[in-house]
């Protein structure tokens, strides 16, 4: 089975992680942005930034909380023209060693939060790079706008010609 590589990767092994914390600062080159855009599906990323901390919870748990950015060249629904368009979001996301994590209850984090999401580590190892890009197509507008976008209706007392118009003209006997 071929392996599929992330376009935008940065791997932390979680042995490296100190006590206090580790801070990562990325930014994605232009080949990145440009794999990045091919696998969203948009004309353009412009650019990519994160800026991730990585905490250990216990000895098999890491927390990261990532801010990130970006400029994306999305295409208008209504006007078909392309526009830039800036993307913020932050995340957490609680990685794991364990199988089930529910099953370790013995461990206390007083920073728990509900809105966390739970990955699991592959070896000990978390790709910051992929798990901020996925949540950067995550936070992409689904239907984007251009600004000054405006969807045009039809005139009031306008028909337009239609494959149920004809339906109009046929009466019930």
């Amino acid at each position: 089975m071929k392996e599929i590589s992330p376009e935008f990767s940065y791997i932390v092994d979680v042995r490296q992680i100190p006590l206090n914390g580790l801070s990562v600062n990325l930014t994605a080159n232009a080949f990145e942005c440009k794999a990045l855009a091919s696998r969203f599906g948009i004309p353009a990323v412009k650019s990519f930034n994160v800026q991730a901390t990585l905490k250990k919870i216990n000895k098999d748990r890491i927390r990261m909380h990532a801010d990130i950015k970006a400029e994306v060249e999305q295409m208008c629904v209504v006007s078909l023209t392309p526009f830039l368009q800036e993307v913020r979001d932050s995340f957490n996301v609680i990685f794991s060693q364990e199988k089930d994590p529910s099953l370790k209850l013995n461990e206390i984090d007083l920073n728990a939060d509900d809105e966390d999401d739970t990955e699991f580590m592959e070896n000990g190892k978390i790709d910051v790079g992929e798990i901020s890009s996925e949540y950067l197509s995550l936070a992409l507008d689904p239907f984007p706008h251009a600004p000054n976008a405006v969807f045009q209706t039809k005139k009031d007392g306008e028909n337009e010609k239609n494959a149920f118009s004809v339906l109009e003209k046929l009466q019930l006997k």
